[in-house]
């Protein structure tokens, strides 16, 4: 009996030794690869920190205290990653800013604040009676910056779901397939009979960036429905299109940058808190 408890016992002293062992070497391990994480940081090699920094996670579950070194790392990545989004943010925003205002000059904000929430900015050359009862595309963007290309037409009934343009052997087109991927809106004023046809955002098939690029082509507009219809888009209304798209893009760019840098203000405020003495 007193044998078997030596030998046990043993087994103990053993399995303690080697445990102490194995959690010496995860330790200089894990002190090699917090090393290297330093020496990336310094070289502003940042992802590559970032990924041996998750090593430290997976690889030394147990090892607490280097984990939480491994944290204070990836902490001073995205210090270094927010200083240079606010640097590089803070640079370009006034000229952001200025080309969007030079551009929102030829918009008007149509709102019916009785009925709307959201207005839409539309160019000035697609507002007012001149446009009403004649065939053309209009683009609009809300104050969400989503966007809007509508095909507004009357004459003979055509039930139309798709909307194509060509132009010299390219043709970009809305689904022709899903009859519901734009909404279709129809009245008669007693007079005229009148379609609206409605495509958001991406739904829209690339026309109006099709249309910004390709202004200075005769460009031709096929109505598809139960019936079809096609003329040449005007001049005008290209180019309105045109300025409508560069006007999205100037204002989504802009709420990107402006809201990266509030992202970067926050990082940095969060924690520099957290390591204030």
């Amino acid at each position: 009996m007193i044998s078997k408890i030596k030998i046990i016992f043993s087994l103990l002293i053993i399995i303690s030794f080697a445990s102490c062992n194995s959690r010496e070497k995860e330790e200089k391990q894990a002190d090699l690869r917090l090393d290297n994480i330093r020496e990336l940081i310094t070289a502003n090699k940042l992802n590559e920190a970032k990924s041996k920094i998750d090593s430290i996670h997976a690889l030394y579950p147990r090892l607490v205290d280097k984990r939480k070194l491994a944290v204070a790392l990836q902490d001073t990545i995205i210090l270094r990653e927010s200083y240079r989004t606010l640097n590089y943010t803070a640079k370009i925003l006034p000229d952001l800013t200025e080309a969007y205002k030079i551009l929102l000059k030829n918009f008007i904000l149509q709102k019916n604040e009785k009925y709307e929430k959201i207005g839409k900015y539309v160019y000035k050359s697609q507002v007012g009676e001149q446009n009403t009862g004649r065939n053309y595309l209009k683009f609009e963007v809300d104050e969400n910056g989503d966007t809007y290309l509508t095909s507004m037409y009357s004459g003979t009934k055509l039930n139309q779901y798709t909307i194509q343009i060509s132009a010299v052997g390219m043709t970009v087109t809305t689904d022709t397939t899903a009859k519901n991927s734009g909404v279709l809106h129809a009245f008669n004023d007693g007079e005229r009979y009148y379609e609206q046809l409605t495509f958001k955002n991406e739904a829209d098939g690339g026309i109006a960036e099709f249309i910004h690029k390709n202004k200075n082509l005769t460009l031709k507009v096929n109505l598809i429905g139960t019936k079809n219809s096609n003329y040449v888009l005007q001049q005008a209304d290209k180019e309105a299109i045109s300025q409508t798209f560069k006007f999205a893009q100037a204002r989504k760019l802009l709420h990107k940058t402006e809201n990266d840098l509030r992202i970067a203000q926050q990082r940095i405020g969060k924690i520099n808190l957290l390591y204030k003495e």
